[in-house]
């Protein structure tokens, strides 16, 4: 076994498709990290360790790297094959690009059409879907100020019941992106699989829920949410990006603690 105290460490939110994106690269890697489910008080915590206030945060070599996109150009540096950059610098450029306008658009604008209806309908459920994968630990704490938590996600996260129309256009536009710009190999640039596919599918899983996620929902949503994820599920977009992790995603990297009493090694 790998000496944990070495390792790269990941802190996380299991649901959130940021920090899939993150574990993806890391799986995809075969980095073998450790990783540490931050509960709701991530916010000050992450401010102590980057000035961002942010998750994930990739502790690598004992430095303290946040946001998704600055996490995985530390891990091409850090191990360099398998790549997720492509080797021709327009073909980098343009996966950049693309990771770049999905981390803008897609993320932000998918979450909230998630989201909002959830606070709107059933703000005791939208907590539990929040809590997907977390420990019992980081779940008991979130539901201990669940009175406040959605006034403050919808703030931190700057979502808007007036906006939901607004967001899930921005969902149906990059879906649609996405399609115009995938090409005859099936992937988004070049030949290969590269940060591009990544995190176009990773972006997209908190609602399509593919089989090979790690953490997935265990509860079942409300209708008008529910058709809502079945209309996008049936966008070409979103089967490619099912198909995307059925050959791309693996298995986890991460090591885990011997439970307690168990022998290590």
């Amino acid at each position: 076994m790998p000496n944990e105290m070495t390792l790269p460490l990941l802190w996380h939110i299991p649901f959130s498709h940021f920090n899939e994106k993150v574990r993806w690269a890391l799986d995809f890697k075969n980095i073998p990290h450790r990783r540490k489910c931050v509960g709701t008080d991530y916010l000050f915590k992450a401010w102590r360790a980057t000035g961002r206030g942010t998750l994930p945060i990739l502790f690598l070599n004992d430095k303290p790297i946040g946001d998704s996109t600055a996490i995985i150009a530390a891990l091409e540096q850090h191990q360099a094959e398998p790549a997720l950059y492509p080797k021709h610098p327009a073909q980098r450029q343009r996966a950049l690009d693309l990771e770049d306008y999905l981390d803008e658009v897609l993320g932000p604008s998918l979450r909230a059409a998630l989201v909002t209806p959830l606070f709107r309908e059933d703000p005791d459920l939208a907590i539990r879907v929040l809590m997907t994968g977390m420990p019992d630990k980081a779940a008991s704490n979130l539901r201990m100020i669940s009175w406040i938590f959605p006034t403050y996600y919808r703030f931190r996260h700057k979502i808007s019941a007036q906006r939901l129309q607004q967001d899930r256009t921005n969902v149906t536009d990059a879906l649609d992106r996405i399609a115009r710009e995938l090409q005859p190999s099936g992937y988004l640039v070049g030949e290969t699989f590269s940060v591009a596919d990544l995190t176009a599918a990773a972006l997209l899983a908190p609602l399509l829920q593919p089989a090979e996620l790690q953490y997935k929902m265990t509860v079942t949503l409300p209708a008008s949410l529910q058709k809502y994820r079945d209309d996008i599920v049936r966008h070409p977009t979103s089967q490619w990006a099912l198909g995307i992790y059925r050959h791309h995603r693996g298995s986890s990297a991460e090591v885990r603690r011997p439970k307690t009493g168990a022998p290590a090694g």
